[in-house]
């Protein structure tokens, strides 16, 4: 199959650095961190460039430890500033309205990172309130999702009160994690109802604030920057990047002969020696490449119910369902049988079941 699965694989350097601003005006010694990942100091020089989200996500972990701060997601999200977002931050702000730079936010969203699919649709109506819209996040990747989440939606209210000027709270935010012990940090930031063990990850507010007009649209310099983004997603889609163009290559080997490094790297035109490099630059070695793309590509086709295990299995270069079903456990703590049921929102006790 020529693209099996859309793939959670990189998230832009200048995400990143949103992460390593906030760790170092905290106290913690960014330099020491970095020196202990596979991460090019060249690379980091380079905001436009792209590091495995797998990297980003260990970080990101890391950081909650370092900073002893179980809310680090907010305040990450809190602090948002447009240069983090990159290209698409300045593209949200030349916008004329609210709903001009939702769609385009969730159009280009894979230019800051490929961590979450984005969308915006209309609530179901609700006796007594007026027409509402959910702004939702849906992870692609299992780790950090607690944080990850908290950081996104988070942001999201920071970033749409700067660029329109009105501090207005949502109507409700719904999370799908458990509850955190303390939820102080999240009534002070989103300042209306925060549920948790929902079904999805959302900002919900009312549709008539899609029509707010933006204090910086400025039309021309957005006709530029909607150029500007859509070659850089056209780039990222086409997988220019070493460490993307590996991933499809290895996606499309795992069902035939399994992770080869050798026959990637030559469909590649490069040596394995110099694949392997290239990969650490980026923040991976290989066995971390073919472990990450196993578990995106498995959460993608456990959301087809026509798929049996033992198929899964097989296109993603495992054995048999045992060796998926304890790879899978390892990833999200949870067996594939356990996970298609809550997304089907069936409420099942946990097994140990594939």
């Amino acid at each position: 199959m020529d693209n099996p699965a859309p793939l959670a694989s990189s998230v832009s350097v200048a995400y990143l650095q949103g992460l390593l601003d906030y760790l170092a005006r905290h106290g913690v010694d960014t330099d020491a961190l970095l020196r202990r990942v596979p991460l090019s100091p060249q690379l980091l020089a380079q905001r436009d460039q792209r590091i495995a989200a797998s990297l980003y996500l260990d970080l990101l972990g890391q950081g909650v430890r370092l900073c002893d701060d179980d809310n680090l997601g907010l305040h990450l999200g809190e602090s948002v500033r447009p240069g983090y977002y990159g290209v698409l931050g300045y593209l949200i702000m030349s916008c004329a309205t609210l709903a001009d730079a939702l769609h385009r936010q969730a159009r280009y969203a894979a230019l800051v990172g490929n961590l979450g699919q984005v969308d915006l649709a209309d609530e179901p109506a609700r006796p007594g309130m007026e027409a509402q819209v959910a702004h939702s996040w849906q992870p692609l990747l299992p780790q950090q999702q607690r944080q990850l989440s908290e950081e996104t939606l988070a942001g999201w209210v920071t970033f749409g009160q700067w660029i329109s000027g009105q501090n207005i709270a949502p109507t409700e935010v719904r999370f799908q994690h458990a509850a955190p012990v303390d939820v102080r940090e999240h009534q002070r930031i989103f300042r209306c109802p925060v549920l948790f063990g929902q079904a999805d990850n959302a900002l919900v507010f009312p549709k008539r604030l899609l029509a707010l007009p933006l204090g910086q649209a400025d039309a021309q310099v957005r006709r530029m920057l909607d150029g500007y983004a859509d070659r850089l997603l056209g780039e990222i889609k086409q997988g220019h990047s070493v460490l993307d163009r590996a991933r499809v290559e290895l996606a499309r080997q795992l069902p035939e002969t399994g992770a080869d490094l050798q026959q990637i790297a030559a469909r590649l035109a490069l040596s394995p020696r110099t694949l392997q490099r290239r990969l650490r630059e980026a923040g991976l070695s290989f066995n971390q490449l073919v472990d990450e793309t196993r578990q995106q590509l498995v959460l993608h086709y456990l959301r087809d119910p026509a798929l049996e295990l033992a198929e899964i299995a097989f296109l993603v270069g495992f054995g048999e369902p045992g060796s998926l079903a304890r790879a899978f456990r390892r990833w999200t703590g949870q067996s594939p049988g356990e996970y298609r049921r809550r997304l089907a929102g069936q409420v099942t006790a946990p097994d140990d079941s594939a």
